[in-house]
């Protein structure tokens, strides 16, 4: 599995955020009510980041352990334990944290910008949440980067190779 790829991610966000911003203009120039995040919206994303978090770090301490006994062979039992369908869990729920932090960080981050540079809504109840809500979704796609690239495997040092696996003759 190839790792994200952080300039799709990006474009991501900030097709995200002209979409977010273009729907609260075509809703404001139809006399609608605008939709605005709550608070609540920003608690779940900082739970879903915090769930990764708590999913990622054992990720993390297991690959630092097996890089350390690449580099120093040991007969010890390991301290940290991970099975592989669970890594594989957990780098897939980070890749899907990744894309939804991308896309509803663009989206608020979108309305957010139409909300402060309009005038149109109450700082306090409206530009505030929506602008929390984008900084959390962008601190879970960043999060879901960082989580991924922690369950990633060193590259192959080509010994296990078969003939013929390599660059083209």
């Amino acid at each position: 599995m190839r790792p994200l790829n952080v300039p799709v991610l990006v474009l991501i966000l900030v097709v995200g955020a002209g979409f977010g911003a273009q729907m609260l203009e075509a809703l404001a120039a139809r006399g609608h009510s605008l939709p605005i995040a709550g608070w609540l919206t920003t608690v779940v994303l900082l739970v879903l980041s915090a769930v990764l978090l708590l999913f990622g770090l054992p990720l993390r301490r297991y690959m630092l352990e097996s890089a350390e006994r690449r580099e120093h062979p040991s007969f010890v039992p390991r301290r940290h334990q991970i099975d592989l369908p669970t890594a594989y869990r957990t780098v897939l729920l980070a890749r899907a944290c990744a894309y939804t932090g991308a896309v509803v960080g663009g989206i608020f981050v979108g309305q957010a910008l139409f909300l402060l540079l309009t005038g149109t809504g109450d700082p306090w109840r409206g530009i505030l949440p929506t602008a929390a809500a984008a900084l959390a979704g962008i601190v879970l796609g960043v999060l879901g980067v960082v989580v991924e690239r922690w369950g990633q495997l060193p590259p192959d040092d080509g010994e296990g190779t078969p003939e013929g696996a390599g660059a083209g003759s």
